[in-house]
């Protein structure tokens, strides 16, 4: 797995990896974390844990890296982790980390694999936490409210009732036990950069669905070779 040493992204090793997790008394993981201040403000927070941010593209991250190496004083937080990988490689060395697991308003791939949804992606998402983990997934709603977007988007629709029916059944399968569905207009509970340009001067609409970790779950062997 790749991650970010200051302005440099090297291969860690799994060991190096365990070394780190091992340091910190939870885990909070943040998927599709863009461009990683909502797990850097969750380590500032919380200096005694550990956060990570993963996203496919590391270009985001790359300046936030760099400050997070200051000392704590100056903004520093040596308990934040980058990480670039897919949502296709999860978990990786980071199988049962997680005591939180977040993944706040996807887009592309990683948001069709969670409204379509894609049992093997959710089973690599729950691999990535441990049992009784908790997660929270934040989906922007109003995207669903626009026919001509969804049809080039190739996405199915969405709404409380299809999350209840198809969505529901679909996670748990996955080791991803839903409790709550939720649907507001506003402020999301977690800041992000993009959560925010999503919802300020507007009446975003978001999804909410949270629950908890059943089982960390490993991909299917046919899936890993079929990768």
């Amino acid at each position: 797995m790749r991650v970010f040493e200051g302005k440099k992204l090297i291969s860690a090793s799994a060991e190096s990896l365990e070394t780190l997790r091992r340091r910190h008394r939870q885990c909070l993981i943040d998927v599709g974390t863009g461009d990683g201040r909502f797990p850097y403000r969750w380590a500032q927070e919380h200096p005694e844990d550990l956060a990570v941010g993963v996203d496919a593209v590391g270009d985001a991250m790359a300046k936030l890296a760099v400050k997070a190496r200051r000392k704590p004083a100056k903004g520093g937080a040596p308990n934040l982790l980058l990480a670039v990988a897919a949502a296709e490689t999860l978990p990786g060395p980071m199988a049962a980390w997680a005591d939180h697991l977040c993944v706040n308003f996807p887009w592309g791939s990683l948001l069709s694999a969670l409204v379509e949804p894609a049992p093997a992606i959710l089973r690599r998402l729950a691999a990535l936490g441990r049992p009784g983990c908790r997660f929270v997934i934040l989906l922007n709603a109003s995207i669903f409210q626009q026919e001509d977007y969804l049809e080039r988007l190739g996405l199915p629709s969405l709404s409380e009732e299809r999350a209840r029916e198809e969505l529901v059944p679909a996670y748990g399968r996955a080791g991803l036990e839903v409790q709550v569905i939720e649907s507001f207009v506003g402020e999301a509970p977690h800041r992000t950069t993009w959560g925010q340009r999503l919802i300020l001067g507007s009446a975003r609409a978001t999804l909410l669905l949270e629950g908890v970790v059943t089982a960390p779950q490993e991909p299917a062997a046919d899936e890993s070779a079929a990768e």
